[in-house]
């Protein structure tokens, strides 16, 4: 490795999908030999969670979308520890689980988000009334509701997010998945289906809209008779019932409702470190405003959405985007210990692409954020096809470090 001496270092990594994996993988390909690097994760698994909302549609068995990470890792030199971060103290430089005590030089944050469902009375699938897509068991607890449902003569369903969401995609693929579904099954005819968001307008996706998907998507909700209610604060669920905090109240059978995120509680617990919601502030190279060898990768970071709307709406950090952060995450923490240029980790671009099971659609916009030097908006079955086989080639690279893909045309 060119540059001084750096010794030997410890880095830690905390979060074992998208930005933990591709953080670690980084760190090894530019760290020198004896560099530990350490990567913390509650599950034992890296779950693709793109494709869970195929898992809720039945077209997709879950074990296939995941890779145990312990093996991949070790082959590249790097340590696993199965375990949930309980606290974390950057004045003496470690993390705890547990059962021990992790010391490091560097330390990425990539663990994602919890779920907020108390935000919001009766939301949520343990406590609450309404399904959730961001966990195998929650994938899975909605497959199994939604085909009681779509094996009735008739039924309601009802897709949307809570105000403070950031991840609103997946609610566009299951909306427009389950209309593709009964229409293959003839059966569209007989149920109501609703879409209830906190986004001003349809497409906004938190970052005002990615180039003409608005007008896209609203007219394919008007073409598949898909009802919405946008600037939709959700007040509570009950029973049977969605109640908006206008009064109005949605009937369904079935309802699938995306959450806000809550940084991770360990984040929370250090004063200064975050945002009210618990969401590291960083520095433009994703470097902590207050501890300077703590970095952040994705859905960790704090990002102030573009601009204000009337019901909170988050900027969602995509897996591409968490990839990108990660990775810059990785090369900054090799130039801080060896005196090199540390590179921009938030101005990136992002693409991702959304199913409607009977088409697709892929977005692309550089930066993510606007104003964009570069935004493709397309739609059309071949998408499909590229999210299937993105799907199983990631799952490969998590398994064998290959390399990162360019989606960006």
């Amino acid at each position: 490795m060119a540059g001084k001496s750096i010794g030997r270092k410890r880095v830690v990594v905390v979060g074992g999908s998208f930005g933990g994996v591709n953080a670690a993988y980084e760190l090894r390909r530019r760290l020198p030999k004896d560099a530990e690097i350490t990567v913390i994760s509650r599950d034992a698994e890296f779950t693709f969670i793109p494709s869970l909302p195929w898992v809720i549609m039945g077209w997709r068995d879950p074990a296939r979308l995941q890779v145990h990470l312990d093996a991949p890792l070790r082959r590249q030199r790097i340590r696993f520890v199965q375990g949930e971060v309980k606290e974390l103290d950057p004045q003496k430089c470690e993390v705890r689980t547990a059962s021990q005590a992790h010391p490091y030089d560097a330390l990425v944050i990539a663990s994602g988000a919890e779920l907020d469902y108390a935000a919001v009375p009766g939301l949520g699938p343990e406590e609450g009334h309404t399904c959730s897509a961001f966990t195998v068991a929650e994938a899975v607890a909605a497959r199994d509701a939604l085909a009681k449902v779509l094996a009735a003569d008739k039924g309601r369903i009802l897709i949307g997010a809570a105000a403070g969401a950031s991840c609103i995609g997946p609610a566009y693929e299951i909306v427009m998945m389950i209309d593709s579904m009964l229409k293959r099954f003839r059966k569209r005819h007989r149920f109501s289906i609703t879409f209830i968001t906190p986004e001003p307008f349809l497409g906004h996706f938190g970052v005002g809209g990615i180039g003409v998907s608005p007008r896209l998507l609203q007219e394919e909700f008007a073409e598949r008779h898909i009802e919405s209610a946008v600037n939709a604060p959700i007040s509570s669920v009950v029973p049977g019932h969605l109640i908006l905090a206008d009064g109005s109240e949605y009937a369904f059978d079935f309802s699938l409702v995306i959450p806000a995120f809550l940084g991770c509680p360990f984040v929370r617990g250090v004063d200064g470190m975050a945002n009210p919601k618990g969401f590291i502030t960083v520095t433009p190279q994703l470097a902590s405003t207050k501890f300077a060898n703590v970095y952040a990768a994705g859905v960790a970071v704090a990002i102030t959405p573009p601009e204000p709307t009337p019901v909170p709406v988050a900027v969602p950090k995509t897996g591409h985007m968490t990839e990108l952060m990660a990775q810059a995450a990785a090369r900054n923490i090799a130039a801080e210990f060896a005196g090199g240029v540390k590179v921009d980790g938030l101005t990136l671009p992002s693409s991702c692409i959304a199913d409607a099971g009977d088409t697709a659609f892929y977005m692309f916009a550089d930066p993510f954020l606007p104003p964009r030097n570069k935004v493709i908006v397309k739609r059309g079955k071949w998408a499909r096809y590229l999210k299937l086989a993105f799907e199983k080639y990631y799952i490969a690279r998590i398994r064998h470090d290959l390399p990162s893909l360019d989606f960006g045309w």
